[in-house]
């Protein structure tokens, strides 16, 4: 079949078929064919919210995923040694003691995150699935400072681009 008249089928395939050919051809780094495939795509005008909005919303959205995939993570790890402690095994005791430190961290970075960005950290973290009530502002005090800008910077790279 002639260039032409493959290109002719890509125009009657539907939005989704013609993404699922164009993963495919990235996949087998055919940039021929996944050039030909995103010609044929229908192109439409569309009356959108303001670019920065849209940025910023994406951006929030990845902060919450992000947030909320990292408390549930380190909260898991550490109930798990919290419990082989209770089982008494001592050895898990220093695993246990180095994921609260990474929860108390965690914690202090959102709220200095939203505090920058000026977003009400409870919205994030009702977003995110996860207690307000769990860490009192006085035990932030206690959050190791590089394992708080780790994630600073994590969560500003998120936002920030």
């Amino acid at each position: 079949m002639k260039p032409a008249q493959v290109n002719k089928l890509y125009a009657k395939l539907t939005p989704h078929e013609q993404a699922a050919l164009v993963t495919e051809a990235a996949a087998r780094l055919d940039e021929s064919e996944a050039d030909a495939i995103m010609e044929q795509v229908e192109r439409k005008h569309y009356i959108a919210t303001h670019a920065d909005y849209t940025r910023r919303i994406h951006a929030l959205t990845a902060l919450v995923g992000q947030y909320g995939i990292e408390y549930w993570k380190n909260r898991t790890l550490m109930l798990i040694a919290c419990d082989y402690v209770d089982q008494g095994k001592q050895e898990a005791e220093a695993p246990a003691l180095r994921f609260l430190a990474k929860c108390l961290a965690l914690e202090s970075a959102i709220v200095e995150v939203c505090n920058r960005l000026k977003v009400d950290v409870k919205a994030i973290k009702t977003m995110a699935g996860c207690p307000d009530d769990d860490v009192k502002p006085e035990e932030l005090e206690n959050a190791t400072p590089d394992l708080v800008k780790q994630y600073v910077e994590m969560f500003s790279r998120l936002v920030n681009g």
